[in-house]
């Protein structure tokens, strides 16, 4: 988040390598955005053919990388963790979380992959 968060900083500076830096950061941020949502949509297809969807997009919706990347932020921000167990979240762990929380599946139990991440409370494993 700190690379996120510092980008608006640094695109405030007149110096060019301060723009260089926010501009790079904005494609790698990106392309990460990118990456993990293609990953997320492979996982979700691959389980919905199994007939249990980790998550399920609303019609319309595209899990692209601006939607994946507003998700992440919101999903980090929004997370009750102390700072210290956040920092030690990967993006991917982040990315897992706001997609089973944003787009849950209607009448659907919790799937035992919703433990993917030990440092969300709420991410137990479910019975059944």
């Amino acid at each position: 988040m700190n690379i996120y968060d510092g980008i608006p900083k640094m695109e405030m500076k007149a110096d060019p390598q301060s723009q260089a830096w926010a501009r790079s950061a904005r494609n790698v941020l990106s392309i990460t955005s990118e990456t993990v949502a293609e990953t997320l949509m492979q996982a979700n297809e691959l389980a919905k053919s199994q007939g249990k969807p980790l998550f399920c997009l609303p019609i319309g919706v595209q899990l692209n990388a601006p939607t994946m990347n507003e998700l992440i932020v919101q999903a980090y921000r929004s997370n009750s963790s102390q700072q210290s167990d956040k920092d030690k979240m990967t993006v991917s762990q982040i990315a897992w979380l706001a997609v089973i929380k944003s787009y849950p599946c209607q009448g659907q139990q919790a799937s035992p992959f919703q433990s993917f991440s030990n440092h969300e409370s709420a991410m137990q494993h479910a019975e059944g």
